[in-house]
């Protein structure tokens, strides 16, 4: 079965049960898994917030305990009022209990709900509580490794968290404590130690803020003990093996699979105090909305595949005979046959097909035919150039001089010109290609600036700067020629002192570069325009600049050409660019 080509139609089915059928069903369960985890994700996220929250107002009340513990533990009236009460006799003693509670009730009266007792330890033994009595011995608490620790810490209060320190009608065996003792500074005070004692009320309150579903907030010490829990959670202490989990990062999340309900753990750190705030959602409860979008989506994806193979191999039929018309008209097209176009009729696919087709066969045509006018308006150009190759009023001019120095001079002189002008006229004729090598041409344009020097009467000299490297390039023939005309013509004809022309050539970047400068008269801005536009009447070649120009464009595309500019402190200055032709291909294929 796989030894013989299958049919076209057969291939199709294949690929559209393997491109597009198993695709889908790849696609649908990664969407599943990826809304199922995006949807633990937010949850999460959102759960988090909550506890940054919680954790938040939480801070925020151990903040406010650890205010008033301060508060209390440096206020000089009240440190006086405690040592007076420690030091006074029964018949006083109620007096200043009286002027204790008015001078507390100042820092206690927005906590007062929580408050259980304030202890004042004092230095040389001996405890006052305000509002509760300690049932635990003074003796065992000043043993206490907090009690100690505490003392070498003067002046900072020390949020003790649960202490069990048992008080008088109190069934609870431990409350949240907070102590300061104060610093040497206090030295007319007796005291030793501030201890407050609260109950958890405020922090319980925290939880009644939040939006309760089937999820349970608690606060857990470091040890397990819990410090506040919402109505619905119903264990009095956490697991050891959750409190290692929430242990081991400041906060975090987890799936508890140990309980008899998975859930979905969260936990978040509150400050420095050892303590977490742990947030359980039932696992069922995330999941519900995940199990009823994955039964709409596995039959919708169901439903897609079987109407989509329905569908597609009702269109393979179609698509199989149009499809094989293109192949056919397309190996024509690779044989020569650039008419072979393909009806637009059918389906609207194969119509549009069919047509872009034709349009790309005409635009085919249209860049051959482009192709071939360009290459005959550089044929024209060229043939333009060679029949302007000789301007008559040039010959006449020269003949005339040739009679004159018959008359004046030797036939030595009239040899010499007719000889210089012979190889001029015989170079501009030559048909041996559309190039020729630049060590050629400045043979001829010295043949040239001969005849112009006994014609004008050695009225310039010439200068030549060429670089070696440049000689043996090619170049478009008759280039410089109208150029070093213009300067002659145009800038030493009418020039009394002794003129100077200088043609220097060299290679630079990728291009060579040809500058004719004179000091003839030069020109001015307008001058230079009109140059630049139009040919010179009475040239050798019959071009001026803008016919230069044109032809190196031409050829070689707009990066280069001619630039004309004044040259300091008088006469024009004309550089060419040109691009660096190693070989002349007219003449390999001779």
């Amino acid at each position: 079965m796989f030894a013989k080509p299958w049919t076209f139609s057969a291939t199709l089915h294949v690929l559209l049960v393997v491109m597009v059928v198993f695709p889908i069903v790849i696609i649908s369960t990664m969407i599943l898994q990826v809304y199922k985890r995006d949807l633990l994700q937010q949850t999460t996220e959102r759960s988090l917030q909550t506890l940054h929250a919680v954790t938040y107002s939480a801070q925020q009340e151990i903040s406010k305990i650890e205010y008033v513990t301060a508060a209390v533990g440096v206020d000089r009236d009240i440190l006086s009022i405690a040592t007076e009460l420690h030091q006074a006799d029964e018949s006083n003693r109620y007096t200043y209990i009286n002027a204790m509670e008015r001078a507390l009730s100042r820092y206690t009266y927005s906590m007062s709900s929580q408050l259980l007792a304030i202890h004042f330890f004092y230095k040389d033994g001996g405890v006052y509580s305000f509002q509760q009595n300690l049932s635990t011995d003074e003796q065992e608490v000043r043993a206490m490794e907090w009690y100690r620790r505490t003392l070498k810490q003067t002046d900072n209060v020390q949020f003790l968290g649960l202490q069990r320190m048992k008080l008088f009608g109190q069934t609870e065996p431990a409350g949240l404590s907070a102590a300061i003792a104060p610093s040497a500074f206090h030295t007319l005070s007796d005291v030793e130690m501030v201890c407050f004692t609260l109950n958890e009320e405020a922090f319980e309150k925290i939880f009644l803020q939040q939006p309760y579903d089937k999820s349970a907030f608690v606060i857990v010490t470091g040890e397990g003990q819990v410090i506040a829990s919402s109505s619905n959670w119903d264990e009095t202490s956490v697991s050891l093996a959750r409190l290692e989990q929430i242990k081991s990062a400041s906060e975090g999340h987890f799936i508890d699979k140990a309980s008899e309900t998975e859930m979905l753990v969260t936990y978040a750190a509150v400050g420095q105090t050892g303590w977490k705030v742990v947030h359980e959602i039932p696992y069922s409860e995330l999941t519900a909305n995940y199990n009823r979008i994955y039964k709409i989506v596995l039959l919708a994806t169901f439903a897609v595949i079987a109407v989509f193979l329905l569908i597609s191999f009702y269109l393979v039929k179609g698509l199989t005979r149009p499809i094989h018309v293109l192949v056919r008209k397309m190996s024509l097209v690779m044989e020569g046959d650039l008419n072979a176009k393909i009806g637009t009729s059918g389906i609207a696919e194969m119509a549009t097909l069919g047509r872009t087709f034709n349009h790309m066969l005409d635009q085919i045509k249209l860049l051959i035919r482009q192709r071939e006018e360009e290459e005959q308006m550089k044929r024209k150009a060229e043939f333009a150039a060679l029949q302007s190759q000789i301007n008559p009023h040039f010959l006449i001019n020269t003949l005339n001089a040739i009679k004159l120095m018959a008359l004046i001079s030797k036939v030595d002189n009239i040899r010499n010109m007719t000889n210089a002008l012979m190889r001029l006229v015989s170079s501009s004729f030559n048909r041996g290609g559309i190039l020729t090598r630049f060590s050629d041409e400045i043979e001829n344009l010295k043949h040239y600036l001969y005849i112009m020097e006994i014609r004008y009467g050695h009225k310039f000299e010439v200068e030549w700067q060429i670089d070696p490297q440049a000689e043996s390039k090619y170049l478009l023939k008759l280039l410089l020629q109208p150029v070093l005309e213009n300067s002659i013509v145009h800038g030493m004809a009418g020039k009394e002192s002794q003129g100077k022309i200088v043609i220097a050539a060299n290679v630079h970047e990728g291009s060579l570069y040809i500058v004719i400068v004179d000091n003839g008269e030069g020109m001015t801005e307008e001058q230079l325009t009109q140059f630049r536009a139009k040919s010179s009447p009475h040239t050798f070649s019959g071009m001026g600049f803008a016919n230069v120009h044109h032809r190196i464009q031409l050829h070689h595309g707009e990066d280069y050409g001619l630039t004309l500019a004044a040259n300091e402190p008088e006469g024009t200055k004309v550089t060419m660019k040109i691009p660096l032709i190693f070989k002349n291909k007219d003449e390999e294929s001779l």
